[in-house]
């Protein structure tokens, strides 16, 4: 007897979790992170809920944006001002893609240039 076809329930119920969480995670982001709610995403930023991508993927990200003639600070105030249909009818790129490529870019500028950060977010006095 051959035991190749086992389901493993603990890994699926674990898959399951985590593709709810990423789906709870997504609709929050999309409906509580604006610039009228900056502290929401500051949380977000702070508890690193959402993966800071790899420096290079973003540099290439930057690159893209440039050689498409997009303003990063534009791209990344519009993932949190457009609905996401907008946004990727606006342009041509996936929603979520750019919200973590925008975490991202929000905590290497929380690291390097916390005023510019708290600029951005709108949390300046």
């Amino acid at each position: 007897m051959t035991v190749n076809n086992v389901i493993d329930f603990i890994a699926k119920k674990k898959e399951r979790e985590e593709r709810k969480r990423a789906q709870d995670l997504e609709l929050y982001v999309a409906t509580q992170c604006n610039f009228q709610q900056p502290e929401k995403i500051d949380a977000l930023v702070d508890d690193k809920l959402i993966e800071v991508k790899d420096h290079t993927l973003f540099l290439g990200f930057l690159s893209i944006l440039k050689d498409e003639q997009i303003e990063p600070l534009a791209i990344f105030q519009d993932v949190f001002t457009l609905e996401p249909s907008r946004f990727e009818l606006s342009y041509n790129m996936r929603w979520w893609s750019v919200v973590q490529l925008a975490f991202t870019f929000l905590t290497i500028l929380k690291e390097h240039e916390p005023h510019t950060y708290a600029d951005f977010l709108g949390l300046s006095n």
